[in-house]
């Protein structure tokens, strides 16, 4: 039976120095002028500025929360867009629990990239990093439909496919909440295993990596 799980954001006074929490850092990535930092920032302070200048750089935020009996702490790096930075870029993807990708729905050509940054963390991680893609602007009007974020999401195996509006605040709590349940997921799993015999943890990542492999097979065959 699947676990219930009941997540709780957690503002500044329900935080303390003394809290035991799970760390985990999330990247988020795109290309430049999709509202990354607009994302961001309206998910951790609530806050849209319409005149928010491009990141050069890197900026990160915390974010906190309480996952049924876990206290769970996003680090969460907001990445530079721009394609001369792009080195820069793949060097935070070391040690990334998740990724983000973003689009402008009302610009096809970034929607186009989501192939490239994709490609990009399978170059540059060391193993299959967990991916959200996140249509933003859905207040503009429309060059991508929902319909070709979904079905990029089917044939890229993406972990989660959500559209959004960092203007109007609109569904963008919703996508780190998600991320928070993933991750949890994820971590109970890993324990689980690990208190495992050694024989036994091995059978079972076999079997899932053999799971995995057919998966692939058979998409590449549709």
């Amino acid at each position: 039976m699947e676990e219930k799980l009941e997540v709780e954001l957690l503002n500044e006074s329900q935080v303390s120095q003394s809290d035991n929490f799970i760390n985990f850092k999330l990247i988020i990535i795109g290309d430049a002028g999709v509202g990354k930092s607009c994302l961001l920032k309206r998910a951790v302070q609530n806050i849209f500025e319409d005149n928010y200048q491009a990141t050069i750089g890197f900026e990160f935020l915390l974010m906190h929360f309480k996952v049924n009996d876990l206290k769970i702490k996003f680090q969460i790096w907001d990445t530079c867009g721009q394609e001369m930075y792009r080195s820069l870029v793949q060097g935070f993807y070391h040690n990334s629990s998740l990724a983000i990708i973003v689009y402008d729905i009302s610009k096809k050509p970034t929607f186009d990239s989501l192939e490239i940054w994709l490609r990009d963390l399978k170059q540059h991680t060391e193993q299959d990093l967990p991916v959200f893609i996140v249509g933003n602007k859905i207040d503009l009007e429309r060059s991508v439909t929902t319909e070709e974020g979904k079905n990029f999401q089917n044939l890229n195996n993406i972990v989660y496919f959500t559209e959004c509006s960092a203007k109007r605040g609109y569904n963008v709590k919703e996508i780190f909440i998600e991320a928070a349940k993933y991750l949890y997921q994820i971590y109970k799993k890993f324990k689980i295993q690990e208190k495992l015999p050694l024989a036994k943890r091995l059978k079972l990542n076999k079997k899932e990596n053999e799971e995995n492999n057919n998966k692939k097979k058979k998409n590449c065959c549709k």
